[in-house]
């Protein structure tokens, strides 16, 4: 009887472990990185890229998964970098800059005291975390990454702007944008 109720306690412990999910086929090493387009909807493109364009904007994203959970109440830590392939037609060619050039993706350390960190995204994620990132021309966005559990990511980018005018151009106009990206071991070749 004692070796029964044994394997019961010992299987109970077991299971919040097996639920467990390790991040670290995520990280991306020095050459890897997380590639992807622009999902495909106007909805999705207005404010990051120019009208009328027919370029397609891509992002590769390099990942440290030590630093996802690495913690410090003072200073944010940067879990991954972004770098965008529109240096010649995105909005920001005009200064011959990408979107975002090796811009580092920060942490928000004060979100982990708020329920929003609970926030589920849908099944399927391993986890999800906000964070803030620079562009070299329009400011600084939010982004919501979601690692999934097929290994792939989902990066959502919130650029705020305030109250357009109707005619204002892209570069002038919050914006929304939605990649799905596939790791690469080789990178993303911009």
């Amino acid at each position: 009887m004692k070796l029964a109720s044994a394997r019961i306690f010992l299987a109970l412990f077991a299971l919040p472990a097996l639920s467990c999910r390790n991040l670290d086929r995520f990280d991306t090493g020095e050459k890897g990185a997380f590639c992807g387009d622009l999902v495909s909807g106007p909805s999705f493109h207005d404010g990051f890229v120019p009208d009328l364009s027919p370029a397609l904007l891509r992002v590769g994203m390099t990942l440290d998964t030590s630093k996802l959970s690495t913690y410090s109440e003072d200073k944010a830590t940067r879990p991954a970098f972004l770098t965008s392939n529109d240096r010649a037609s995105g909005l920001c060619a005009e200064y011959d800059q990408a979107l975002f050039e090796n811009a580092p993706l920060r942490s928000i350390p004060q979100v982990d005291h708020d329920s929003i960190a609970s926030m589920s995204f849908g099944e399927g994620h391993d986890t999800d975390f906000f964070a803030y990132v620079d562009s070299t021309c329009q400011g600084t966005m939010l982004a919501v990454v979601s690692l999934l559990r097929k290994g792939d990511v989902e990066l959502r980018l919130f650029k705020p702007a305030p109250l357009p005018s109707e005619d204002a151009d892209a570069a002038h106009r919050p914006g929304f944008a939605l990649f799905y990206l596939h790791k690469n071991e080789e990178g993303c070749g911009f």
